[in-house]
């Protein structure tokens, strides 16, 4: 079976590891730090694909190829970054300076969509025709699988859930537009929320902790991300009717807290029609659903591209 390189650009940490087809072979995950720009990122992904082809002894030509999920939006036809707005990248050639540093071709592809592709096969999407993947975490993203193949849309923009208008006019958010559920759902946006009205800095799970001690500012400021997160997959739920929406990231290591309250925000906002045939849950792919999605990915599209 061929091996296959994947790597994970996230808004805090980044991954790499090897596979053998769904097999995760070894990994090493390391922060993504993008304020020291792109060119610094891939080097590091360099440094790390062979510290780890060393591990395993194995040969580098023994790769066949790498997946790599990023964050949106992309220009997948042209390999290129077109915005991350949590890590502050603009127009990068993402898949050429990559191909350059590894000596491996690329295949570039949203990271949500990686995840969404990793559940589709492996994963809470085994055998159902539609599903969907929402990461919460630094950034929110989605991923949606229709008919067994992902929905890119013509723009390369499906699914970007986290830019999502959730309240018109709402809090300037880094892409330009007002009110997007990122600013409102992520990680990032109740640490940020939870910060300013206590007056002192918090991490997310700092928040999700003095909650489950009962702190009702922070009680509030969870339920009210909970809401507006149950309000965006609400349109996902009306819009494509999917069998599953798979929950990841971060975030979700509060499931204990957050799935109760998103499973009552959205039987508010969905049609209960729709809803009966839906699943939510937590993914079971332990936070590496992007890596076992761009590996799988990196395969799929190299046979093609061979065939």
């Amino acid at each position: 079976m061929s091996l296959y390189a994947a790597a994970d650009i996230g808004g805090t940490k980044t991954a790499v590891a090897l596979f053998s087809g769904t097999q995760l072979i070894a990994k090493d995950v390391f922060p993504t730090n993008g304020e020291s720009g792109a060119d610094n990122l891939v080097q590091r992904i360099g440094v790390s694909y062979r510290r780890l082809l060393d591990r395993c002894g194995i040969k580098a030509h023994d790769i066949a190829a790498a997946g790599v999920g990023c964050p949106g939006p992309l220009d997948l036809k042209n390999g290129r970054i077109v915005h991350i707005a949590t890590i502050g990248f603009h127009d990068v050639p993402i898949k050429a300076m990559l191909e350059r540093e590894l000596d491996l071709q690329v295949f570039l592809e949203n990271d949500a969509n990686c995840a969404a592709l990793a559940e589709a096969v492996i994963g809470a999407g085994k055998d159902l025709s539609s599903l969907a993947y929402v990461t919460v975490s630094t950034g929110i993203g989605c991923g949606i699988v229709v008919n067994g193949s992902l929905l890119d849309g013509v723009s390369d923009c499906a699914g970007e859930l986290g830019h999502l208008t959730v309240m018109p006019g709402g809090i300037m958010c880094p892409c330009g537009k007002r009110g997007c559920l990122e600013r409102y759902s992520s990680g990032t946006a109740i640490a940020n929320a939870a910060s300013e009205a206590l007056d002192e800095r918090l991490t997310t799970k700092d928040v999700f902790d003095r909650a489950r001690s009962g702190d009702e500012v922070c009680v509030h400021i969870i339920e009210y991300a909970a809401d507006r997160l149950a309000f965006g997959l609400s349109a996902i739920c009306q819009i494509i009717d999917p069998g599953v929406i798979a929950l990841g990231g971060s975030v979700l290591k509060n499931a204990d807290i957050f799935m109760p309250l998103i499973r009552n925000f959205l039987a508010e906002y969905a049609n209960d029609a729709v809803l009966k045939n839906t699943r939510l849950c937590v993914s079971e792919l332990d936070g590496d659903q992007v890596l076992y999605g761009a590996a799988i990915y990196a395969e799929g599209k190299k046979l093609d591209f061979t065939a």
